[in-house]
């Protein structure tokens, strides 16, 4: 991959500076630039139905979802394409009433056809279907209703269905194969519009007939192509407005005596683990994988990779604080601890020639790789020999999601309860045989307990018995280990209020702040107001 140098950066942004934080009557609104993922180089690929290419902001700037979901705020959801929804039929049938009105950047009006064709074409090309939701139908009821049919109950599946599916213009994907269209010339229904785009950088400029009167505020953003010292130089220099990006020591290399206007937040986001190819023949086996997990040193990772940013992770995977109903009884007060010794016991049986594995990273993310060296260190000492590999983010992100590795480490995101986590990590529908592209459970763990914990869940809209079913879940974490959590994934998240104010903090988390996170990195955009307002 071409890589990306500091100057170039810099001449590039002094390109598409704007004029800075101009205030004032009548002074033009300033764009925004963004980073949101280290990469030397942007494909053209704006098909949100896709997993590998696509280009952030394609969801939620450009494809809208029906319902916006929260996850900072469990159970928080607001309306969105849809302005509502009923279930039916004891949880296999949701009926959408979609906001009427609004328009594709191309004039057309969004109808209930639109909705139907994104949800047929998840049903006709499975491959598609992210989250493996077990459609068995959709139909318009009016223009402006649809109605969705499931398999099974499907009460909990919601943020999968009305959260985070992207609609599409059927009179334009209709002509074309999904599977392999890369849609350079997206039509949305969101905020923003693409009118630039090349290997280093694209630009999308406000939807002037965007449905929310009056907004957004911010009438271009622009996303330059950078590497991962390219950042930290960026931010030094003030040429980034909004990036999601591991600092070491940011106080010192972001901040540096402007609390005033640099500000940071790192909710967490879901969970960080390591992850076993569990079709690997040594990795597949319990005792393997329970003597990876007790010589790796967590608390020395999150102290020393994570530079103190974010917490070790639950033995469940569970975000806490906030799940501490969902955690089974007899692990509640569960830790981590390294034993050397126990794990040396449990390898006795294994061959030690079997016991070399490759710890793939992407090497932008440099906290990562830095993790990895710990975990090949620790592993060392109970006799494991460990090669670290990184990759560019797309090479990492393809060959994690066709099981083409040995180990990994990977981020799990939270939803709007630890059902769609745990479902992402365990759901035997997700595990895609090697070669085949994965959305989920990476790993590739089948397991029929899991399976029916999972479908308990999503049978019942009854909190108690979906607290029991996680419970469930998170005994089969910490007794068979599927995968190794490591520590809590935060939302990266860097932001200037020189230009614009109306970030999400710790006092108003009304979205996640990171600008890789989709549909959230457009209702960021969509509350922010000039500074001095």
């Amino acid at each position: 991959m071409k890589r990306l140098t500091i100057m170039a950066v810099a001449l590039v942004l002094a390109g598409c500076s704007g004029g800075g934080g101009q205030k004032g009557p009548g002074a033009a609104a300033p764009p925004l630039v963004v980073h949101a993922i280290d990469s030397g180089t942007f494909q053209e690929n704006f098909n949100p139905f896709h997993l590998e290419g696509v280009n952030f902001g394609t969801t939620g700037m450009i494809y809208e979802t029906l319902e916006y979901f929260n996850k900072l705020k469990p159970g928080e959801t607001q309306p969105w394409l849809a302005l509502s929804h009923a279930w039916s039929n004891d949880g296999k049938t949701i009926t959408f009433t979609l906001r009427q009105g609004v328009k594709w950047t191309d004039g057309k009006p969004f109808t209930a056809d639109d909705v139907v064709f994104t949800f047929e074409t998840m049903i006709k090309h499975p491959e598609l279907n992210k989250s493996a939701v077990e459609l068995a139908g959709a139909k318009a009821l009016a223009p402006d209703k649809v109605q969705l049919d499931f398999k099974s109950t499907s009460y909990a599946k919601l943020f999968n269905i009305s959260g985070s599916t992207a609609i599409v213009p059927k009179h334009l994907f209709e002509k074309e194969n999904p599977v392999t269209f890369t849609n350079p010339k997206p039509v949305g229904t969101g905020p923003y519009k693409l009118v630039k785009f090349s290997a280093q950088l694209y630009e999308m400029t406000k939807n002037p007939d965007y449905w929310q009167p009056g907004k957004p505020v911010v009438p271009t953003v622009r996303f330059p192509a950078y590497t991962a010292n390219a950042v930290q130089t960026g931010l030094q220099q003030g040429e980034i407005d909004w990036a999601g990006a591991f600092v070491p020591d940011i106080d010192k290399i972001y901040v540096q005596g402007k609390p005033e206007t640099n500000k940071y937040y790192f909710p967490p986001e879901g969970v960080v683990a390591l992850l076993p190819n569990l079709t690997h023949p040594v990795l597949s086996k319990p005792e393997v994988r329970q003597a990876i997990s007790l010589a790796i040193d967590r608390d020395k990772i999150v102290k020393v990779a994570e530079r103190g940013y974010t917490k070790v992770a639950h033995p469940t995977g569970i975000p806490i604080p906030g799940g501490e109903a969902f955690l089974p009884p007899a692990y509640k007060n569960a830790a981590y601890k390294v034993d050397i010794a126990k794990a040396k016991e449990l390898l006795k049986g294994v061959d030690p020639a079997q016991l070399k594995f490759q710890l793939l990273v992407p090497s932008p993310f440099t906290d990562w790789v830095n993790a990895a060296q710990l975990i090949r260190e620790d592993l060392a000492k109970v006799g494991i020999t460990v090669e670290t590999r990184g990759v560019a983010f797309q090479d990492w992100v393809s060959k994690v999601g066709k099981g083409s590795y040995d180990l990994s480490i990977r981020a799990t995101p939270a939803g709007a309860s630890p059902y769609f986590q745990m479902r992402s990590l365990l759901f035997s529908e997700l595990a895609k045989p090697v070669g085949t592209a994965a959305t989920g459970n990476y790993q590739r763990w089948k397991d029929a307990a899991s399976d029916k914990l999972i479908h308990d869940y999503a049978a019942t809209d009854d909190l108690a018995a979906q607290q029991k079913a996680a419970q469930g879940l998170g005994t089969i974490m910490v007794e068979k280990l599927p995968v190794l959590p490591l520590f809590y994934s935060p939302a990266w998240a860097q932001f200037r209020t020189s230009k614009y104010v109306g970030w999400p903090s710790e006092q108003d988390p009304y979205a996640m702040p990171s600008p890789y996170t989709s549909p959230d990195a457009a209702v960021v955009l969509l509350n922010l107001r000039p500074a001095g307002t």
